[in-house]
């Protein structure tokens, strides 16, 4: 019986020293959204970003969009190769999987402007 309480114990306090990681929701380009009035490379600093992460785009879809591209896509600011794209006005996106993921806005020359980002995924 002095074993089964043992146990018991040990376990409780394993569970506790087993604490969850939370996801962090980021609005992408803080206040201003996903926007050319972003700087997006200062939003990007002190960031880390997680499996489980949720990244929220706000924008006007009558100015820009969403598209994930590949890097060839990122650096050329052509839409080939795309492996998501929305243009709701606000699109969220969970980080499922670590790695390096690429978006731009392919509407108009927004893209060329600078409202592009790499998020990499640890």
């Amino acid at each position: 019986m002095a074993g089964c309480a043992t146990n018991l114990m040990y376990l409780f306090l394993i569970l506790g020293l087993a604490a969850p990681t939370l996801a962090t929701e980021y609005m992408v380009g803080g206040s201003v959204g996903w926007s050319l009035d972003a700087n997006l490379q200062l939003w990007l600093n002190g960031k880390t970003f997680k499996v489980g992460d949720v990244l929220v785009f706000n924008y006007d879809p009558k100015l820009c969009n969403l598209v994930q591209v590949d890097i060839t896509g990122y650096s050329t600011c052509l839409p080939t190769n795309i492996l998501y794209i929305d243009d709701s006005g606000k699109t969220t996106i969970t980080l499922s999987k670590a790695g390096v993921f690429y978006y731009i806005s392919s509407l108009s020359n927004t893209c060329l402007d600078g409202l592009k980002i790499i998020i990499t995924v640890l």
